[in-house]
């Protein structure tokens, strides 16, 4: 009896050459979170931008968001508590009289700077990315203590240890306010941003505007043509990249599945003995 030739599984492969498609042609970044929601720079916290009035920030961050209301958040300052989902983001001070927050707290250790330093950091994790560390205490600032790093980020970020009032991390000499010397697990607190309002506060800064782009130069001969090339934007190379791999991975699953008919009949004789 002549056994009967079985139908390769064509939905099979269909499926594979369609995901391998997807594959190639989907863009990553549609799956992923927004870079830069959950990081700590100079201009603030997240999609956050130090010098915004309460009502921009809430435009800014939108409905998943809440913008608490007015209270005494520090000693010396009033402000916002941010929370999402329940769970406080970071605070936002008014340390001026206009009404502007221009001072962000973080203490939620899911934000971090661009080198991956935030709160719960140890200050020997911090030193070993940021260089020798130096901590700082002054009475005239409410008794908090500072850590900084010798190539830390510049400008307006600094990291505040958990030390206030003389229950300090850092080992200092008798008199002194400042050391190299802290506790063994020594850790940052929370990660403080803050500008002055009106002098150096990111939405202080005029918008800048896209110019114009500059007309592609026509030829001489009035033809409308443009006498150079377009720039090459790498799709065509991309598409050309997806057919293949295509066709490559349906080829192979067919021959998989057609191996037994695609071998010589004494070949099939030898597998049978």
């Amino acid at each position: 009896m002549r056994l009967s030739r079985p139908q390769p599984k064509i939905a099979v492969v269909i499926a594979v050459a369609i995901a391998v498609v997807l594959a190639f042609l989907l863009p990553s970044a549609a799956f992923a979170e927004p870079a830069g929601s959950n990081t700590i720079t100079a201009d603030g916290v997240g999609d956050a931008m130090l010098g915004w009035s309460p009502q921009e920030l809430a435009d800014a961050l939108g409905a998943d968001y809440d913008i608490g209301d007015e209270i005494r958040i520090t000693v010396d300052f009033d402000g916002r508590v941010i929370t999402r989902d329940g769970v406080v983001q970071f605070r936002a001070a008014m340390t001026g009289n206009t009404g502007d927050l221009t001072l962000f707290m973080v203490s939620n250790p899911e934000y971090t700077t661009t080198a991956g330093v935030g709160p719960t950091t140890t200050i020997a994790e911090a030193e070993a990315i940021y260089g020798d560390a130096t901590l700082t205490w002054n009475q005239d600032n409410k008794g908090r203590e500072f850590v900084s790093f010798a190539d830390g980020p510049e400008g307006r970020i600094a990291f505040r240890t958990p030390g206030i009032g003389g229950t300090n991390v850092g080992i200092y000499a008798d008199g002194e306010l400042e050391t190299s010397n802290y506790a063994d697990g020594a850790a940052i607190a929370s990660v403080w941003v803050s500008c002055v309002s009106g002098t150096d506060c990111p939405a202080d800064r005029p918008v800048e505007t896209t110019p114009e782009p500059t007309p592609a130069p026509v030829a001489d001969d009035g033809s409308g043509a443009s006498d150079g090339e377009l720039p090459r934007t790498g799709s065509t190379e991309l598409m050309l990249v997806s057919l293949v791999a295509t066709l490559f991975v349906v080829g192979g699953a067919l021959v998989l599945v057609e191996r037994r008919y695609l071998c010589p009949a004494w070949l099939k004789l030898s597998s049978r003995r």
